[in-house]
């Protein structure tokens, strides 16, 4: 006994949550892939992520079958467990494995050559066009398109510039020709 549990049916719902963690994390990697049309790899990654989840259902049917067992709360609690901390973890690799392009909109809050200049010197390539805002004051539209792991470094510039400047982002599927540089 453990804690007032059955050795085995501690076992149970250790292997369903450590299976879940797995095949959730991998379900969550196949979409992105499969959104970013990556066929081959979210087939691999959806075959391991079916085979795993087999093997979870199979072990907790087994144990419940096998052992005439009546109160499956434990089994339940531990299959969604593991299914939550699995789609929190797939998230979490998703962003980590899975590099990103995106487009960048910078409104500022006024005309600013400097930042201009800092972020041609960082290595982002842009386009700038005259802008004009609601208070009919002339300013400056910058389309930057980088990679998702150079945002950060990108919002630090702009805010340093320019704290009021108005920032959105819009993931790109791909991009074709222009200036893409591959920052820090």
């Amino acid at each position: 006994m453990f804690f007032g549990i059955n050795l085995s049916l501690f076992a149970v719902c250790i292997l369903l949550v450590l299976g879940r963690i797995i095949d959730m994390s991998l379900a969550s990697l196949r979409t992105v892939y499969t959104v970013r049309s990556k066929p081959v790899i979210a087939s691999v990654l959806g075959f391991i992520e079916a085979f795993s989840w087999f093997i979870v259902v199979k072990a907790a049917l087994d144990y419940v079958i096998v052992n005439q067992i009546k109160d499956t709360l434990l089994i339940a609690l531990s299959y969604s467990l593991g299914f939550s901390i699995g789609t929190l973890l797939g998230c979490f690799l998703s962003k980590i494995i899975i590099k990103t392009k995106i487009n960048v909109h910078i409104v500022l809050s006024q005309k600013n050559e400097d930042l201009i200049n800092v972020l041609k010197e960082n290595g982002f390539g842009q386009t700038i066009l005259t802008a004009q805002g609601s208070s009919k004051k002339e300013t400056n539209l910058i389309f930057v398109e980088t990679d998702s792991k150079n945002l950060q470094s990108l919002k630090d510039i702009i805010y340093k510039y320019d704290k009021n400047a108005f920032i959105s982002t819009h993931e790109v599927k791909e991009v074709f020709g222009g200036y893409f540089a591959n920052n820090k």
